[in-house]
């Protein structure tokens, strides 16, 4: 503003999607849970899109890291040698999503993974847990899919600081307003802010999610009075409990496993930089990272591009 490693049983067939929609499939092994991170990064620089991957091939080594992109990025020799690299999947942002819509890539995201999802159950090649994030400024510290209770499968919404709610929120207040009106602010009023940047849950109810995610997109969203952001769609979806026969669990940002970190009032690392939480455990993904000055500057050191010119130096 989107897995527990563990014993190889099974390989991830690289005839799983037709290979026009495809650049930088790997065949590799996955876990006793087949799991999912899906990311839409179309016009993300080189550089994000490294870093992204990187931090999830060292949180998650077997999960399926799936990225969208437009097929201009998708042939580029730097992106397929990145893919190579961290083992990730392109698809085409054309081939999942209908030629006459014409939202905005916050928006367009969902119905575009909604898409590719049927086209995954459609050969019955389900995952068993996905992940949507946001690509640009997402980093993974630790394996997110560890954290769901396998026992109570639903979908797993995150919170933003508690102490900033949708009412006192000018944007996201005014997202609700312009979607649904004054009625429906004042009922959300007080409601801490779900971030759409972050969602994570089974396979089905993230399918649940999606398909109650694209009716408010192609109707809702059309009488939004300008607004850009699919954020107000997901906190009216969240907080109402719109996703039939799914339970939704929000995750609260100073005590969960995921960080929210915009309008976060205190950061805390540990000596290696990793962020915690308010009870000091190390959070498995933050998000919005780029809010923070002693973020950027740490992340800028940690990943960084070679140029060609000193690629074969030794000094």
């Amino acid at each position: 503003m989107a897995i527990t490693c563990g014993v190889i049983v099974t390989i991830f067939a690289i005839n799983t999607f037709s290979s026009n929609q495809i650049v930088g499939l790997q065949i590799a092994p996955t876990s006793t849970q087949r799991n999912l991170i899906i990311t839409a990064a179309i016009n993300t620089d080189l550089l994000s899109v490294y870093r992204f991957a990187r931090s999830v091939r060292a949180s998650c080594s077997f999960c399926t890291l799936v990225m969208i992109l437009n097929e201009t990025t998708m042939s580029n020799s730097d992106f397929q040698e990145l893919a190579s690299a961290y083992s990730i999947v392109y698809i085409s942002n054309t081939d999942y999503y209908p030629a006459k819509l014409k939202q905005v890539i916050y928006v367009s995201r969902w119905i575009m993974i909604k898409n590719f999802l049927l086209s995954l159950q459609t050969k019955s090649d389900m995952f068993d847990n996905v992940f949507i994030c946001d690509s640009h400024d997402s980093l993974f510290q630790k394996d997110i899919f560890a954290y769901m209770n396998n026992s109570n499968p639903g979908l797993y919404a995150f919170m933003e600081d508690v102490r900033m709610t949708i009412g006192t929120c000018p944007i996201n207040g005014g997202w609700i307003k312009a979607c649904y009106g004054e009625n429906e602010l004042t009922k959300l009023f007080n409601k801490s802010i779900s971030c759409a940047g972050t969602v994570l849950g089974t396979w089905s109810a993230i399918m649940s999610y999606l398909s109650v995610m694209e009716i408010e997109v192609l109707t809702t969203y059309n009488g939004c009075k300008g607004t850009e952001a699919d954020q107000g769609l997901h906190n009216y979806i969240v907080h109402n409990n719109k996703i039939p026969n799914t339970t939704i669990y929000q995750i609260s940002h100073e005590y969960g496993f995921l960080g929210t970190l915009g309008y976060a009032q205190w950061l805390k690392r540990n000596q290696f930089g990793l962020v915690l939480n308010a009870n000091g455990s190390i959070y498995a993904v933050i998000h919005q990272w780029n809010r923070s000055k002693q973020m950027v500057a740490q992340f800028k050191r940690e990943y960084q591009l070679i140029p060609a010119y000193i690629r074969n130096k030794k000094q």
